[in-house]
């Protein structure tokens, strides 16, 4: 039989007269500027499981999202700072756990996500703050067989919330990073008709996390960002009906890899927030203050000054990694306003990261209030052996602003319309020094490359459950499929209608189908919804459209239309398609163009050559080589390791990707002979050695070519000296070697939805060959 350890506060229940915390604690009592009452969650971390002690801080996760972790023995307390008092909540459910806590704004409501005991889900509930005949009425909101946290209350009587709710049979879009069908996505319902008017969000491809309410009636949250080698957390806002999904912060420099547990001040637009470690930290760091009434559009932090306008630091002595912290430094997690600029949070001292797991010594976490004059927290209430959290003054706060919703009666299947007014605007370049190189430019500020923008592809992102696996390849980048490549018209503008919820990210391309540029954040739409921007990460605060501005020549023209069903989406599996007759797979065209002269043997005119490389398992010291070829275009298999998985490709997939790979392997391997050149660089065609070895020419002009002919390559490393028509040498059609941009320019992913049946560790379905 299991049951959570049953410990005593610190030294007795601590009043507002006898506040106080030796070392780095302020010994004063805490200034809580009229708050009376505070409630919060205590979440237990210890049970015992017979005689066996079983200890749980991360989930066994460690990540900065909180992944549903349960220790029964939680309570919801109302604590009295005047009298004292203490009145648990949920007395109801002993054996309950609660992941999140808000207050409405009239001080009257509590919503909180609990779960009941072990075989229950986490769902949301509220409480009156006022209890009838010494009982709070418990009302639960959501139901079903998945988990609903974080839930914050809205204008209007709505309440946002994230679940993990699967939006189709294979279940949620999870990145394939994260390797799971389980992932966190945003959704909402009432206060008045619980789960009868739930709706769900636009879908993301990795998890979103700790909600917050904004002074103008948005939802805030923090999400993480998985798109290639971006591996992240972000800020973003929304409407409480989901549409106008908006970066808020940390897309172009912050001053931790994640921003999570944001509050917004008394002071519209200057948020509290917790600037963190992606993982190992128990989502906890340090406390940092984000001003977004600057003129930036949007947070941006100066790595170099290691501080901005927009950010401010206030523990600068608690690790923004994942470092354990000093004894009396310590780190904090769920900040929350005070009316006189103060701030409740909790905190721990010691180390607080992963060590505190292995080492069998949770952090011991508590309400302080943390005083702006002395930087130091002042205790409210610490229990010894459990954590004291998401703690909120009970206070009445002005409502938010009550935005409408615009999609209660919208038809989800219509299309979303996504557009730019003129691609050429764009705060890169002025605000971020962007430059673009490779083919016909050479660091060519950013302005001046999108004016050669041609079209815009929009590529749909779909996790790993999709394919099968649990990577896509020797590439970080997710599953994409090919919606479409809308226009580009000769003002700049662009508009097209995909399907809404799907999670997009876009690339302008020009006249030789390389990519200009590939947006890192992932992007989406609710059905009936207008995406429509200024242009490509164009300056928020500028004018982008005047008040005589011409309808754009996109809008005349009428939307493109990429509503198509995913079976007919283009991808680009590398090799073994389901379907035989895929004319869309990459190895039927270097078996059929490429391999006669680039295989075992021969590498062009020459014998093939090799370089070797060398794993070092650290726990074994055991040793595993690979011999690999410079340019081998066959389908022989060959075995690597990437990632810490070890797999079996055909030789142009290790051939083209591996070399590029090898930088997230360097430190755990040892390098024989000549590292061959990075032939496909993932997510960027144009300066992959392969394309310009190959040279591909103008969609508008066939004698044009991307790079000049008779000219050096730009890498020593790439045979022949000057260079060709290497493409039209081979016998590669021009619409052969747009599939090769394609591919590579999409992530370089070897899975796709269309080759989930090839196995790499079994027997090959399709073509037969042993691994």
């Amino acid at each position: 039989m299991k049951r959570s350890l049953s410990l005593t506060p610190v030294s007795g229940l601590v009043l507002l007269a006898s506040l106080g915390l030796a070392g780095c604690s302020d010994d004063s009592s805490p200034d809580t500027s009229g708050v009376t009452r505070v409630v919060y969650a205590v979440r237990q971390h210890t049970e015992l499981d017979g005689a066996e002690i079983r200890i749980d801080v991360a989930g066994g996760m460690g990540q900065v999202m909180d992944y549903g972790r349960f220790v029964p023995g939680g309570r919801l307390e109302l604590f009295d700072l005047t009298t004292g008092k203490v009145e648990n909540i949920i007395a109801d459910y002993p054996t309950a756990d609660v992941s999140s806590v808000d207050v409405s704004h009239d001080a009257t409501k509590v919503v909180f996500t609990m779960k009941r005991g072990e075989n229950d889900d986490y769902h949301v509930y509220w409480a009156p703050l006022t209890p009838d005949a010494g009982r709070f009425a418990v009302t639960q909101l959501t139901f079903g067989p998945y988990d609903d946290q974080n839930a914050i209350f809205l204008a209007g009587g709505r309440i946002a919330f994230t679940t993990n709710q699967p939006y189709t049979e294979m279940g949620t879009r999870a990145d394939e990073y994260n390797h799971g069908r389980v992932v966190t996505q945003l959704a909402t319902i009432t206060l008045e008709g619980g789960d009868a008017d739930r709706k769900l969000c636009s879908q993301n491809l990795s998890h979103t996390v700790t909600l917050f309410p904004t002074h103008d009636g948005r939802v805030g949250f923090s999400r993480w960002e998985h798109l290639e080698n971006v591996n992240d957390v972000k800020l973003f806002t929304m409407n409480p009906d989901c549409t106008q999904m908006v970066a808020l912060g940390g897309q172009h420099g912050k001053p931790a890899n994640s921003l999570v547990q944001v509050a917004e001040s008394e002071t519209p637009n200057v948020f509290y927030a917790i600037a963190t470690e992606r993982e190992n930290t128990i989502q906890a760091g340090a406390l940092v203050q984000l001003d977004a009434r600057s003129a930036h559009d949007e947070l941006v932090f100066d790595e170099e000054k290691e501080a901005s306008a927009a950010y401010s630091n206030l523990t600068p002595d608690v690790p923004t990694d994942d470092a354990p912290s000093a004894d009396l430094i310590g780190r904090y997690r769920s900040p929350s306003a005070l009316p006189d600029g103060n701030v409740l949070v909790s905190w721990a001292q010691g180390p607080v990261n992963e060590i505190n797991e292995l080492i069998r010594t949770p952090p011991d976490y508590g309400v302080f209030v943390f005083d702006m004059k002395s930087r130091k927290p002042q205790l409210v209430q610490n229990y010894e052996g459990s954590w004291e959290l998401y703690a909120k003054p009970v206070i009445e706060r002005a409502a938010p602003y009550l935005i409408e919703p615009r999609q209660d009666a919208v038809d989800a299947s219509l299309p979303a319309t996504f557009g730019s007014i003129d691609v050429t605007l764009t705060s890169l370049g002025s605000k971020h020094g962007e430059r673009v190189s490779g083919a016909q430019f050479d660091s060519t500020p950013i302005e001046e490359a999108l004016g050669h923008a041609k079209k815009v592809r929009i590529i749909e992102g779909f996790s790993s459950e999709a394919a099968n696996q649990t990577m896509f390849g020797l590439t970080m980048a997710e599953g994409a499929a090919l919606l479409g490549e809308a226009t580009v018209e000769s003002d700049g503008s662009w508009l097209a209608e995909i399907p809404p919820y799907v999670p997009v990210h876009l690339q302008p391309i020009d006249e030789f189908d390389l990519s200009i540029r590939s947006q890192t954040t992932w992007i989406q739409g609710m059905p009936g919804e207008g995406r429509v921007c200024g242009g490509c990460h164009e300056d928020r605060t500028g004018k982008n459209v005047g008040a005589a501005q011409a309808l754009t020549a996109a809008s005349g023209r009428g939307a493109e239309k990429f509503i198509v069903p995913v079976v007919q989406r283009t991808e680009y599996p590398w090799a073994y398609a389901d379907d035989a007759a895929n004319p869309n797979e990459i190895q039927k065209v270097l078996d059929a163009k490429c391999s006669s002269c680039h295989n075992e043997t021969t590498n062009g005119n020459a014998p093939q050559e090799f370089y070797t490389v060398t794993f070092t398992n650290e726990m074994t010291m055991e040793q595993t080589e690979y011999q690999l070829p410079r340019l081998d275009l066959s389908s022989r298999p060959i075995t690597v390791t990437y990632d810490r998985e070890t797999r079996t490709y055909p030789a142009s997939y290790v051939s083209l990707f591996y070399p590029a790979a090898m930088e997230m392997e360097m430190e755990d391997a040892e390098i024989t002979g000549t590292l061959p050149p990075k032939w496909a660089l993932p997510s960027d065609a144009r300066n992959s050695a392969l394309i310009e070895k190959l040279n591909v020419t103008s969609s508008l002009t066939p004698t044009k070519y991307a790079w000049p002919l008779g000219e050096a390559f730009s890498d020593p490393n790439i045979a022949g000296g000057s260079r060709t028509d290497h493409a039209a040498a081979s016998g590669l059609t021009r619409d052969e070697l747009k599939m090769l941009i394609r591919a590579i320019d999409m992530g370089g992913q070897f899975y796709a939805r269309q080759n989930t049946a090839f196995q790499p560790f079994t027997n090959d379905p399709v073509a037969g060959k042993e691994y």
